[in-house]
């Protein structure tokens, strides 16, 4: 049973950052994520040119175990390991959205995107040694459209390819069924796994790819670990020689590893967490500039009188946004009341400043709705101070302040995922969503609360899901913009889904840790990173 408790531009990085080859990326002590009596993790590092240095091993925390069963879609506790380990076709350059060269080295696209040509990499081995080839690409597209085990989120692009065949030794084309505005998104998610041990990945028995670090061992709950690749196809990398992520479980034991030196990258830390963190002069907050991550209250029109989209609309008006950017994530983000990040396409900066605090507001679409004084749940999945539990006070007090009588219900992180992804949560509840920053067809077909067939919100409309297919099935580019303002406009005035902030994950970082890099779905490229002598 639930328990019920009755109650713009991100924020400018440090200096300390500057030094860092991130343009932002900071770094972090070397250490064994300790016991008492442990020491710091040996640093026995040379130098590799370029200022960078060779050697070390380095530990990364995060709070939650790894979910290798989600391995095709973005989940975050596989952020610190994916990338390791496995490569993509092609990687997103953050300022442009252009794709870059990875595992493919260039590409055509033909007839209106319903032709694509990949030419490969020829020099590149999977970790057991067994060279990678087009019948490796064809047989990930097939894993990823396919719906066996936790389907991938970019499932129905993945499906829009009716063949996919060798054309030649390093070469691979794919014939569409139509054009998808979308599909470099799925190149950028797909991490291209040995076709012969998909099983085994879904289970963390193999982790057999193509990435700068081989598979070591696995201890449930307890940590993952990975050695140099030396067979690596990017020349002299990486510089580091071992990473091990460990699972801790709790954010303030985190914040210790890093403060006493016993780690050197962090997240899931929650804005009261970073903004302790940012105290210490011995670490930094790193904020990834992929804004993904948006802060929403979401409905179940199933549940009265959120079927009255005034008063979702109500709602959206009656929750004070730049309280929330101050007390929930310490100013990492903006207020928002529309999914899209300024990288998006469909951004439009009115759309995002839509709704604002008016109380007043609120209580006159209420009014007109007959439904002032009306009760109802709001769910979370933790009870932890700070993130959810946080929002949900403050949309609570929000809500009172309007005539709502708003109850917190509190799941287990399971039971709330489960009920999320069934459709079946009571009334309101605060959650995050991912998929902003990248095309608008990734978000209305790839994030379940935003789906346009089937969502969280039981919200269904033919309408909605004629927006979503267009926007989906959009190559000209005039026609593109024109779909992405019209559904836009649905979004905000339907509020099924009630943005809050647009903010980003947060890496922390201590000062010996440089030249980190991640993916747009926020994946840990450790590539280039070395640990400084200090």
């Amino acid at each position: 049973m639930p328990a019920r408790t009755g109650s713009g531009p991100s924020m400018p990085r440090r200096t300390l950052l500057r030094r860092l080859g991130l343009g932002g990326a900071a770094a972090a002590v070397a250490g064994g994520l300790g016991t008492s009596g442990c020491t710091l993790v040996a640093r026995q590092v040379g130098d590799a040119g370029g200022g960078r240095q060779r050697g070390g091993s380095m530990v990364v925390a995060q709070v939650d175990d790894l979910n290798f069963a989600t391995f095709r879609q973005q989940n975050t506790p596989n952020f610190s390991w994916q990338r390791l380990a496995f490569n993509t076709l092609t990687e997103y350059d953050h300022a442009t959205l252009t794709p870059r060269p990875s595992l493919a080295t260039d590409w055509e696209v033909r007839d209106a995107g319903r032709t694509i040509v990949f030419r490969l990499r020829d020099d590149v081995r999977f970790h057991s040694g067994r060279p990678f080839g087009p019948r490796d690409v064809v047989e990930n597209i097939r894993w990823q459209a396919s719906e066996e085990g936790a389907p991938g989120q970019l499932r129905s692009t993945a499906a829009a390819v009716t063949d996919a065949s060798a054309t030649g030794p390093a070469e691979v084309t794919l014939r569409l069924a139509h054009g998808v505005s979308n599909f470099f998104d799925l190149c950028e998610i797909m991490f291209i796994a040995d076709h012969e041990t998909f099983a085994e990945v879904q289970t963390g028995q193999q982790l057999n790819g193509t990435g700068p670090f081989v598979f070591e061992d696995y201890s449930p709950g307890v940590s993952l670990s990975f050695r140099r690749n030396p067979d690596y196809f990017k020349a002299g990398r990486p510089f580091l020689d071992e990473v091990e992520i460990r699972i801790v479980g709790e954010q303030q034991a985190i914040v210790a590893a890093l403060q006493s030196g016993q780690t050197h990258l962090g997240f899931q830390l929650n804005g009261n967490h970073l903004h302790n963190v940012r105290a210490d002069d011995r670490l930094a907050v790193h904020e990834l500039d992929t804004n993904d991550y948006g802060h929403y209250v979401g409905c179940n029109i199933n549940v009265e009188p959120l079927g009255d989209r005034r008063v979702r609309q109500a709602i959206a008006y009656a929750v004070d946004r730049d309280k929330l950017l101050r007390m929930v994530v310490d100013t990492v983000g903006r207020a928002a009341s529309s999914p899209w990040t300024p990288s998006n396409p469909a951004y439009d900066r009115d759309a995002a400043t839509r709704y604002h605090h008016d109380p007043d507001r609120a209580r006159a679409l209420l009014r007109e709705a007959g439904v002032a004084g009306a009760s109802l749940d709001l769910a979370i999945r933790s009870s932890e101070p700070g993130g959810d539990r946080s929002t949900a006070e403050v949309v609570q007090d929000g809500l009172r302040a309007v005539g709502l009588d708003v109850e917190i219900v509190v799941f287990q992180p399971a039971d709330f995922q489960t009920r999320l992804g069934t459709a079946n949560l009571p009334g309101l509840w605060v959650a995050g969503h991912g998929f902003g920053q990248l095309n608008p067809a990734t978000l209305l077909n790839g994030a379940f609360p935003f789906n346009a067939n089937a969502n969280a919100s039981n919200f269904v409309s033919e309408r909605y899901q004629r927006l979503a297919d267009r926007a989906w099935k959009a190559t000209d580019e005039a026609e593109a913009a024109q779909v992405y303002a019209d559904v836009t406009q649905l979004l905000l005035e339907e509020q099924f889904v009630i943005d809050l902030l647009s903010s980003s994950q947060s890496f922390v970082l201590s000062d010996s840790l440089r030249d980190i890099n991640y993916t747009m779905f926020n994946n840990l490229d450790l590539d280039d990173a070395y640990l400084a002598e200090g």
